[in-house]
């Protein structure tokens, strides 16, 4: 009874959310589950997780992914090397760069990740991180700026992740081949 009220509840919430994404140029694969902040000209994928407080501009996030409390990823950068920084006053901001963020990542709370990076397959950001380069697949990164830490999985793991349909796959299936 109670998991019958919860599921239908939570397509009543689909078909709520679904015309405000739209209107902000979202596109959100109906099994993510969103609790975030703003989320604008962004497509979310199969399976992803997005928590509270997160604000995401203009990023394209992969399968399977999940994306912890506070992070920050895209937003206008400021011309800090013109007279005037506000917008109204300058149009030398930079915006609309499109950040990827791989299938299989983690990002740890209160990361920020610039407009424009490439985050790939089962990486990890950690906590508090600030992302300004390009971070490689299977690969964990923390600290202001992000450094790598080391290789997330050794090469022998790694292997079953380069199937390029991986992630495409059920929850279930995936389950059955991790567990094999």
């Amino acid at each position: 009874m109670k998991r019958t009220i919860r599921l239908l509840l939570y397509r009543f919430y689909l078909i709520i959310r679904y015309p405000f994404d739209l209107f902000k140029g979202n596109s959100v694969h109906y099994t993510a589950q969103l609790n975030c902040g703003i989320l604008n000209r962004s497509t979310v994928g199969k399976y992803t997780y997005i928590g509270p407080n997160t604000v995401i501009n203009s990023a394209k996030i992969g399968n399977y992914t999940s994306i912890a409390p506070g992070v920050q990823i895209g937003g206008m950068e400021h011309a800090i090397n013109w007279y005037a920084m506000s917008t109204t006053l300058s149009n030398r901001h930079t915006s609309g760069r499109k950040t990827i963020i791989g299938n299989n990542v983690w990002i740890a709370a209160n990361a920020i990740i610039r407009q424009g990076v490439r985050i790939g397959d089962g990486s990890v950001i950690g906590a508090g991180a600030f992302v300004n380069k390009d971070v490689p697949t299977n690969t964990i990164v923390a600290g202001v700026p992000a450094k790598k830490i080391r290789n997330r999985l050794p090469e022998s793991m790694e292997n079953i992740l380069k199937d390029d349909n991986l992630w495409e796959k059920s929850p279930a299936e995936l389950m059955k081949l991790f567990k094999g």
